[in-house]
């Protein structure tokens, strides 16, 4: 049986909290500190459809091998799955077990929100750190034959990552799961 972890999904930043820039070019980055965490979002307009996109994240173990950050993807149940993250040398690779949900809203934006679950078929691997407090969602909305993609993320590294490091990992992050999602795709990315 898959269950939350208790106050683990934090309530998403409104969106009147103080952004700041992290990086504008190539893609825009900025980052908010909300519930005691930092939230981060990045986006980018992809040439391709809303339907296509999304169907590229409900299925992303297909497509696990074309995301350059991810070792694998294990899919635990319907809306559960175990992503292995490929991280730099003489750090250990991180995991995190994830709860997906999807929904179209009134306007036709699709929204792909996740949050941490504990899952009996994903039990912590020697090696590999376990990420437990994140949260995020993909928000993907129709803007011509293109896709203007918003990538908002919360995300506590965790292990011996240095604290100096984490403004490179957020921008690194925030490019490449739009430009992965680009590659799925076959698409190219712009700036919004």
């Amino acid at each position: 049986m898959v269950t939350m972890l208790a106050a683990a999904a934090l309530a998403l930043p409104p969106s009147d909290a103080a952004w700041e820039p992290l990086q504008d070019r190539p893609v825009p980055i900025v980052c908010a500190a909300h519930g005691g965490a930092t939230w981060c979002k990045s986006t980018g307009v992809l040439a391709a459809s809303v339907d296509a996109v999304a169907g590229s994240l409900k299925d992303m173990r297909a497509n696990a091998d074309r995301f350059e950050s991810i070792v694998r993807i294990d899919v635990l149940s319907d809306d559960a799955l175990r992503v292995v993250l490929d991280f730099p040398a003489l750090l250990s690779d991180r995991d995190y077990v994830a709860k997906y949900t999807h929904r179209v809203e009134a306007d036709g934006v699709q929204v792909f929100a996740w949050a941490p679950v504990a899952h009996p078929d994903a039990p912590p691997v020697d090696g590999i750190v376990r990420l437990t407090d994140f949260a995020g969602e993909w928000r993907l909305r129709p803007e011509g034959g293109k896709t203007h993609v918003t990538y908002l993320w919360h995300a506590d590294i965790a292990g011996s990552f240095p604290s100096w490091a984490l403004p490179i990992a957020r921008k690194k992050a925030g490019h490449e799961a739009l430009k992965d999602l680009a590659k799925v795709n076959g698409a190219a990315l712009t700036h919004p």
